[in-house]
């Protein structure tokens, strides 16, 4: 059965080594060496500036999305519960008090892409991310589009 809740200060230290282990195996073609060197960043700044909400499965966390204001900063869902819709259901959840949620996905992570576009979200803007040098899409939902 799936809870989800606030993040909470004893969760950071999952929550970075989620984030860590999924956006390696999700981002094969950014050195792997990027995403260890910003791990401690995601632990000091960027978690604790964002509105974090955790999927629990068994009591143990799944995954999580942080949003800061309307801009969704962070989805990640554990591999090994992925295809389950945690992503889905956390997405909702951030949904409801919401009337648009933007983002920033690589071109090159087609399988977030799809993931997004099924959620109702579209590309609004190609860009380059000046940290990786790759391709990204800016992504967006609004309420009355649904």
């Amino acid at each position: 059965m799936s809870k989800i809740r606030p993040s909470n200060p004893q969760d950071i230290d999952i929550l970075v080594e989620l984030w860590l282990q999924e956006s390696l195996t999700a981002h094969p073609f950014i050195d792997a060496q990027y995403w260890r060197a910003n791990a401690e960043e995601m632990k000091t700044k960027y978690l604790p500036m964002a509105d974090t909400i955790v999927i629990e499965e068994d009591g143990h966390v799944a995954g999580f999305v942080s949003m800061v204001d309307d801009y969704l900063a962070a989805l990640f869902i554990d591999s090994r519960h992925q295809k389950k819709g945690l992503g889905k259901g956390l997405l909702d959840h951030v949904k409801q008090d919401r009337t648009a949620i933007r983002l920033q996905v690589y071109r090159q992570n087609e399988r977030a892409v799809r993931f997004y576009e099924k959620q109702g979200f579209r590309i609004e803007a190609e860009m380059i991310d000046e940290a990786t040098s790759a391709e990204e899409y800016r992504m967006v939902w609004m309420r009355n589009h649904e």
